[in-house]
């Protein structure tokens, strides 16, 4: 039986850099997580968050605008679990999808809205509120902003660590 081959792939400058990369993201992940879990904020919140500040755009201004789009998106998720409440008596089973038409509606006309115009990150909110399954509550809304927002600057502070490893990776090889 022979052993192992050496996979030199794992040896290579570039990779050695890819590797510090991945990991530099994942300890702020894990560091983020500790955070958000340890003064009992959901770590979805938190990484949803991550996400929207990261949809489009390539610098802080860009990631803020994502981030206020999608705590927006948690305001229209609280508005639009109210609205279903209002309208079931009335409508019942219709009322979830006559409220989704309407926020939709509204989700896309922010589209017009500069720089706050992602509707993906309007979404990503609207998906925090409805998977957290809490009521529609300012203090919902505090705990999941709160996460999202841990969870953009967590995003921020990664990509500026992702920066530094390959600017030092760049400079060690120049």
């Amino acid at each position: 039986m022979s052993a192992l081959p050496v996979l030199s792939a794992f040896a290579t400058p570039k990779s050695a850099q890819f590797h510090a990369v991945s990991l530099s993201v994942a300890a702020v992940a894990g560091l983020a997580t500790l955070g958000v879990t340890s003064v009992m904020l959901p770590p979805p919140a938190m990484f949803l968050g991550w996400a929207a500040f990261n949809l489009a755009g390539d610098d802080l201004r860009a990631g803020l605008a994502n981030t206020v789009s999608h705590l927006l998106g948690l305001a229209l998720g609280a508005g639009t679990a109210l609205l279903i409440g209002a309208m079931t008596p009335g409508l019942g089973l219709l009322a979830t999808p006559v409220a989704v038409i309407c926020v939709v509606i509204v989700v896309l006309s922010l589209r017009e809205v500069a720089p706050i115009n992602n509707p993906l990150a309007y979404f990503l909110g609207l998906t925090s509120f409805f998977y957290s399954g809490l009521a529609p509550t300012a203090s919902t809304l505090a705990m999941l902003g709160t996460s999202a927002v841990i969870g953009g600057a967590a995003c921020a502070v990664a990509a500026f660590a992702q920066d530094a490893v390959t600017r030092a990776g760049e400079v060690g090889h120049a």
